[in-house]
């Protein structure tokens, strides 16, 4: 029997499940290194991100005695220990940042019934901030730092893990995302697999390395094969044994044997937003890269009523009309964005009242009509980010219902509508979920595209932009809820931000916290402050610090700043991202915030617009 042909082995269902936490369940390195360089730094020692990933799934105490000997810390072990734990809980308990694909991990395997225990270096109260915030039942044990006398590289933990469980280590699936962690269930006897976030971990014997929680082996996990729901891979499951026929960008034909994954795409279509903050660079990139774009949507209409849509740039600047023109000249279709600009819950009162509803697609119909626009990118961002989750479920099914009749207005017209919304994480509709208040099975039915907001994903924080193994999760979900994966499209941020990730000294008022950059700016703070930008590709983002004095005053401080962004080769990956989920497009957010680099790095999958397919005449023969 050939290996094409030879049956799978069968893999026999774990006992459990064993979870490594810092950098597998929740991405809380970041906060770590933060504390520690704030810690070293009140004692005027020196620290750098090579310490700090040296300590990366160390014991606690390992880690505080490394601080002490190497940062200049003058303090006793458990002293060090419990300063850092502070400031991290009181960071997790502001935000959580789940790791992508740990959560829905963790709930696939309580609904299936593999016990689980969490196996952490970190002491029992920071363990416990991040368990109460899952689902009760999610772990059956959990072991910390503080409860064994051997920490990680040692095979105590686990061992200890699968005794508390009933069970035996060996017949355990360990999930780990550092070196030391995987030394620790590999010593103990696990099937472990090694999801690397912080630092590289290269392949070796005894473990499995994968890219992120989102390929761990089904099986192994003890799981079916996880749900596909596109309308193509229905029609695949119906024809087992079948080969399936399709075609694939330009005419290309392409076929698919049951259970394999279809290629990627040539090629995709690329729209964009143009706020008006940064309208002459809009209208510049527009001019000369618009016949590249789709779609465009201009970002300055605001809902401030039931009747009332204001517009938010200058009425005084001919540049407004300049994108427009610049963009129709170029073939592009204009589709203004609106945004709520509403108080908490305004929105979700004019959608609750049937009369006031109508009233609001009547003025959102007469804008498009008026202005001759192709369409209109609804952003209503207030029922996510404003309003009380409590309210979801009653806003939720009037939302539905105002899709449905601004869709139909404006088709009857051949107009078209977007909508552009905040990710979801599953199919369910809880804290786990994401922004469900959104309903994307339901609006899926009746708008023409939906931009997933993939991006936002650290705000308060230091960290990326959106982790592109988030993005995928988000992708999938989306896929999941919504029948035609035309539909969707990708939304790509091309910014990034600047974040204080730890001070000496006392800064005046007038010192800058968190601020924004894009790729069009950074080069010139890169310039400025001789840092070096590094590529993570677990991430697929870029990210550099540099110290920053600020004096005023007779006031001076020194601040630590970390700058998270998506550049050009980051832009690249959430295309490919698009192109291998197979779905409607991606849209760059925004216009204005580009770089050459970005289009560069893009164009050879830029998917033409019909209308400059070239047409050849063979009628000659």
């Amino acid at each position: 029997m050939s290996p094409a042909t030879k049956p799978s082995r069968a893999v026999a269902r774990p006992a459990a499940v064993l979870w490594d936490m810092d950098g597998t369940i929740v991405d809380t390195e970041p906060y770590w290194i933060e504390c520690e360089y704030a810690l070293v730094a009140e004692f005027g020692g020196e620290w750098d991100d090579e310490k700090a990933h040296s300590l990366v799934g160390h014991d606690l105490r390992d880690s505080a005695a490394i601080i002490r000997d190497r940062g200049g810390v003058p303090l006793p072990i458990d002293d060090i220990v419990n300063r850092l734990l502070d400031g991290v809980i009181e960071r997790v308990n502001r935000r959580v940042p789940w790791r992508p694909g740990a959560r829905e991990r963790l709930t696939d395997l309580r609904k299936a019934g593999v016990p689980c225990a969490l196996v952490t270096m970190s002491w029992k109260r920071f363990a416990d901030a991040v368990v109460k915030a899952l689902p009760p039942g999610s772990f059956q044990v959990v072991i910390t730092g503080d409860e064994v006398s051997h920490g990680k590289p040692h095979p105590e933990p686990y061992l200890a893990a699968a005794d508390a469980l009933g069970v035996r280590a060996k017949d355990c699936v360990a999930i780990e995302d550092s070196p030391t962690g995987v030394r620790s269930a590999v010593a103990a006897g696990c099937r472990t697999f090694a999801v690397p976030n912080v630092v590289d971990i290269e392949p070796g014997r005894g473990y499995t390395v994968v890219r992120s929680l989102f390929d761990l082996d089904d099986q192994a996990l003890g799981l079916s094969a996880r749900r596909r729901t596109t309308r193509a891979h229905r029609r695949r499951r119906t024809a087992a044994g079948l080969l399936a026929v399709g075609v694939l960008g330009a005419g290309v034909v392409y076929a698919v044997r049951e259970g394999s994954t279809p290629p990627p795409y040539d090629d995709i279509p690329i729209s964009a937003w143009a706020p008006y903050w940064v309208l002459p660079e809009a209208v510049a990139s527009v001019t000369q890269h618009g016949s590249t774009l789709h779609e465009l949507s201009p970002f300055w209409y605001s809902a401030t009523g039931t009747t009332t849509i204001e517009f938010d740039a200058d009425s005084s600047d001919a540049r407004p009309q300049q994108l427009i023109t610049a963009a129709r000249e170029r073939g592009a279709k204009v589709l203004p964005s609106i945004v709520d600009g509403m108080p908490a819950g305004g929105m979700a009162a004019v959608l609750a009242d049937p009369t006031t509803r109508t009233q609001h697609v009547s003025t959102i119909v007469d804008l498009v009509q008026q202005g001759g626009f192709d369409g209109i990118d609804i952003d209503y961002e207030q029922f996510a980010f404003a309003d009380e989750r409590a309210t979801w479920a009653t806003t939720r099914p009037n939302w539905v219902e105002f899709i449905e009749e601004l869709a139909t207005a404006l088709h009857a017209d051949g107009l078209l509508l977007t909508v552009s919304i905040p990710p979801i994480y599953d199919g369910d509709r809880n804290s786990e979920s994401g922004y469900w208040v959104y309903d994307y099975a339901a609006i899926g039915e009746h708008v023409d595209r939906i931009r997933i907001m993939g991006y936002d994903y650290s705000v308060g924080e230091a960290g990326p932009i959106a982790p592109i193994d988030w993005v995928r999760g988000a992708v999938r979900a989306a896929k999941d809820a919504v029948d035609d994966d035309d539909k969707l499209v990708l939304g790509v941020p091309l910014y990034g931000r600047n974040w204080v990730v730890a001070t000496t000294g006392t800064c005046p008022e007038s010192a800058e916290g968190t601020t924004a950059v894009t790729q069009a700016t950074v080069a010139d703070l890169v310039d400025k402050r001789g840092a070096t930008p590094e590529h993570d590709p677990g991430t697929a983002e870029a990210s550099f610090q540099y110290q920053l004095d600020v004096s005023e005053g007779g006031v001076s401080c020194t601040q630590t700043r970390q700058v998270h962004y998506v550049d050009a080769t980051g832009a690249r990956a959430r295309v490919d991202l698009a192109r291998e989920e197979r779905i409607g497009g991606v849209a760059f957010w925004a216009l204005g915030f580009d770089s050459q680099d970005t289009w560069d790095a893009v164009t050879d999958v830029a998917r033409p617009r019909p209308t400059d397919t070239v047409l050849v005449d063979d009628t000659t023969g």
